[in-house]
């Protein structure tokens, strides 16, 4: 072993026991980031438009168009749109359409009002305004004009919408209920008039169209709630606009409502008397608007009946619409007055038309009927007039006001023969006539001052004149002895005039003594009957004193 020869180490190389004892170092990479500065741009506008992203997804709203007549008071980037005054959107643009006759506002919408962009959605221009329904839009004084809406129920979405030029008197969900009223004529009614119930708003008319094809005015009113109870099925209507005076027989008749109705109109409802407990009527029903309170609460008049009634007299006076009464029950009126030519007999009689509703005779119609039988397929109602002709009425001109010279038409028994009238095939008749007591007073008074204007009054004064003259005359020619026998005549008569004077003192005075004397007489006799009546009385219980005498009085006790 020893002989083997041994390796000589490399020339630098360290010797093996030395490697061993050092540690192996471990290398590890470091990874830097060198950001450039032009990378900060992109990244800022990355930024910008995520959040312009997240806007227009889950803030903004779609973008809507809405048209009106005017911008008035509505500003780009100023004007809000409000909801149940919760801002819902702004207005973003303002520009002309049509032939610049129209202008078209953008609104954008907020997301949360998307549900709003909907076809039967509403929308208007909020301004201070002043009307006959209140004043309303008083916060636009300090905060500016502002669109308002009123949210649709529709399912079909819309950009572009038609603008109100006036905000409407009723929003969608508004609690109360709508009902229509037919009417001849408006009257001073208007779009905001109010409706009254005892006097009391209970809410306002909304719209009104005229019926071409029915020539009738269609008007419809709300009536808040919880007051639309109140309208029933026996509910009248009728129109309390300004003042209502009237002047007819009857006087003059003066009604009005609140001072509102009488400035600017209104309506008023009340339930008819006597009908009991109704029910309440349904939104949208239709009822009939009349003229005046008397003729909505009146009863049920019925078909009325056509008459014409033909007058030989003056009929100034008679209007259209005055009375016809049976024995002071109104039972129709007048419609028209027309003057006629009969040329026979050369006159100008005057036609008054009149309906006549016998349903107001009440009982009396019934009775008729039952007297009259079976009706032969005629009108009933005419059957009633024709009895109460058969029975001697008559038609008759008459004063209902000497104040307003008002006349009527009165229906009474009058008529001595029975006249058969014919009813015609549309159920009118004629009714005799029988001259009024104003045309046969005339007469009367023209004939006393025809007789009067005949009495000689100026003859009579100038014979008054000359008897007194010749009287004066007779007296200044008197002879003196005449005129002493005046004079003693003169001295007899104050005579007597003494004696009467004395006569009084003496009896009549209450001082006189004949006066004294004889109240003096009247006290005497007045004892002496009280005695006998004394006497009278004690003999009746003692008639035995007659002949016993009166016994002695009893002694009076000893004290």
């Amino acid at each position: 072993m020893a002989d083997e020869p041994t390796e000589s180490p490399l020339p630098g190389a360290r010797p093996p026991s030395a490697e061993a004892e050092l540690p192996q170092p471990s290398v590890t990479p470091v990874r830097r980031w060198n950001v450039s500065l032009v990378w900060l741009l992109p990244a800022v506008a990355i930024a910008i438009g995520a959040s312009l992203l997240f806007r227009t997804v889950f803030l903004v709203g779609p973008r809507i168009e809405i048209e009106f007549a005017s911008a008035e008071g509505v500003e780009a980037g100023k004007t809000d749109v409000r909801y149940k005054e919760v801002v819902i959107g702004k207005v973003v643009s303002i520009s002309l359409r049509g032939a610049k006759k129209r202008v078209v506002v953008g609104v954008q919408l907020d997301h949360s009002a998307s549900g709003i962009a909907v076809e039967d959605t509403t929308f208007w221009v909020v301004r201070p305004h002043i009307g006959i329904g209140g004043v309303s839009g008083l916060g636009t004084l300090l905060s500016g004009s502002y669109i308002g809406a009123d949210a649709g129920v529709s399912k079909r979405s819309q950009s572009e919408f038609k603008g109100l030029e006036a905000p409407p008197l009723v929003l969608r969900g508004e609690p109360g209920s709508i009902f229509v009223l037919r009417s001849e004529d408006l009257g001073s009614l208007e779009v905001g008039s109010p409706v009254f119930h005892r006097r009391a708003g209970v809410g306002r008319v909304v719209a009104y169209t005229l019926d071409p094809d029915r020539d009738e005015l269609l008007l419809k009113i709300f009536v808040e709630a919880p007051y639309q109870k109140l309208v029933t099925t026996a509910t009248r209507f009728w129109n309390a606009s300004g003042i209502d005076l009237t002047v007819n027989a009857s006087g003059l008749t003066l009604n009005t409502q609140t001072l509102a109705s009488v400035l600017s109109g209104g309506l008023a409802f009340e339930s008819m008397p006597g009908l009991g407990v109704a029910l309440p009527a349904p939104a949208d029903s239709v009822f009939t608007l009349y003229s005046d309170r008397r003729s909505a609460l009146a009863p049920p008049d019925g078909p009325p009946v056509r008459v014409r009634m033909v007058f030989d007299q003056s009929v100034r006076g008679l209007n259209e619409g005055a009375v016809v009464d049976l024995l002071g029950i109104e039972i129709g009126h007048v419609t028209s007055i027309a003057l006629q030519y009969d040329g026979p007999h050369k006159r100008f009689p005057v036609e008054v038309l009149a309906e006549i509703h016998p349903l107001r005779l009440g009982p009396l119609r019934n009775a008729l009927l039952k007297a009259a039988g079976p009706a032969n397929g005629r009108p009933d109602d005419a059957v009633v007039l024709q009895q109460l002709v058969a029975n001697g009425v008559r038609a008759q001109i008459r004063s209902g006001n000497l104040l307003t010279g008002q006349l009527y038409v009165a229906l009474d028994f009058v008529g001595k023969q029975p006249v058969r009238v014919a009813i015609d095939a549309d159920g009118s008749m004629a009714l005799p006539t029988v001259p009024g007591t104003l045309s046969e007073v005339q007469p009367q008074i023209a004939e006393i001052v025809e007789k009067i204007s005949k009495i000689p009054f100026d003859e009579i004064g100038k014979d008054l004149r000359t008897t007194l003259a010749g009287a004066s005359a007779t007296i200044r020619q008197l002879t003196p002895e005449a005129q002493k026998t005046l004079v003693e005549v003169q001295q007899t008569l104050a005579k007597a005039q003494a004696s009467l004077d004395s006569l009084d003192r003496n009896v009549t005075d209450p001082n006189a003594p004949v006066q004294h004397n004889l109240e003096e007489t009247l006290l005497e006799l007045q004892r002496a009957s009280r005695s006998l009546r004394v006497l009278s009385d004690y003999l009746q219980q003692h008639p035995e004193s007659i002949l016993r005498g009166k016994p002695a009085d009893p002694a009076l006790p000893q004290r």
